[in-house]
């Protein structure tokens, strides 16, 4: 112990430097749970939040939420119609070009599709095989006298086709997503044959998802703050675990507390927005084209 103005300061608190923290990690002082609340809030962050793009003045942007849902919706089944490669990148195209013309960055849209591209070809690869899709052998894998792997050209041509599919299924979506402010969006959906109590739950999911992350990240920072003695891994996932039942008794509280005042208030299950929903020519034109496209690809 040493002596500071008559106080007894420990040994240990003189120390600096970064070989001085016991409980910090190798990742630059982040330890197990600090990495995943920050890569889950990363995530959900950049899948919630549409970076602006809804306030631009763009081609979708332009265009009555509700018109603009329905188009996305025909030319997402019109990219289930297609049949060929060729086609779908045809309707890729426009969708680029659609994406050009609402002011959206399509590294920011690249971004955003990317994992379920990677995510639906790991679940589709193995179709790439003989066992699974058998024809013409485009690359031998192995070959014996009572076993042959390949990976056949149809299982190739059937994997690039489903892959194109998704990417035109989930670019537009989130394309729509991006040019669209959530509210708009939940108002929109109340236009189709959706029961509304979907359409509420939806809502408030989207609504408090970012509050229930951001008690989870205070949780966590403040025991951080409070922690001198490192601890075990095993005690990082015990404690984790008690924090996610802790934010499934928060939401639980919470949701009934929002119901309660909404309810106080006057809320009778309508979504309302200070957005004026009015259909206009544009919107007409944006609906035909549409239909168009979707009456194509029913031929193709």
């Amino acid at each position: 112990m040493g002596l500071s103005n008559g106080v007894n300061i420990p040994e240990w608190l003189k120390k600096t430097g970064e070989d001085f923290c016991p409980s910090c990690a190798i990742g630059g002082g982040k330890g197990f749970i600090e990495k995943n609340i920050e890569a889950i809030a990363s995530f959900i962050k950049d899948v919630l939040e549409p970076d602006g793009f809804a306030d631009k003045n763009g081609l979708l942007q332009q265009i009555d939420p509700r018109a603009r849902l329905l188009g996305v919706l025909l030319f997402m089944v019109a990219a289930t119609l297609l049949k060929n490669a060729l086609s779908i990148v045809l309707l890729l195209s426009l969708v680029v070009f659609i994406a050009l013309a609402s002011r959206v960055n399509i590294m920011v849209l690249l971004k955003r599709v990317l994992p379920a591209l990677i995510f639906t070809l790991i679940l589709i690869l193995p179709t790439v095989f003989n066992f699974v899709t058998p024809g013409t052998s485009v690359v031998t894998i192995y070959k014996g006298e009572t076993f042959y792997l390949y990976i056949s050209k149809q299982g190739l041509e059937g994997m690039a086709v489903f892959l194109l599919r998704v990417l035109a299924m989930v670019s537009l979506l989130t394309l729509f997503l991006l040019t669209t402010g959530y509210p708009n969006v939940f108002r929109a959906l109340q236009s189709f044959p959706i029961p509304k109590i979907f359409v509420i739950a939806l809502s408030m999911t989207f609504r408090y998802v970012m509050v229930l992350i951001k008690i989870a990240e205070d949780s966590h920072f403040a025991k951080k703050a409070r922690t001198i003695k490192p601890v075990t891994l095993k005690q990082s996932r015990d404690w984790l675990a008690s924090r996610i039942w802790l934010i499934m008794e928060r939401s639980m509280e919470r949701a009934e507390d929002v119901y309660l005042a909404m309810t106080a208030r006057g809320f009778d299950g309508d979504v309302k927005t200070m957005t004026v929903f009015e259909m206009k020519g544009i919107d007409y034109a944006w609906m035909g084209v549409s239909i168009f496209i979707f009456l194509l690809s029913a031929q193709l």
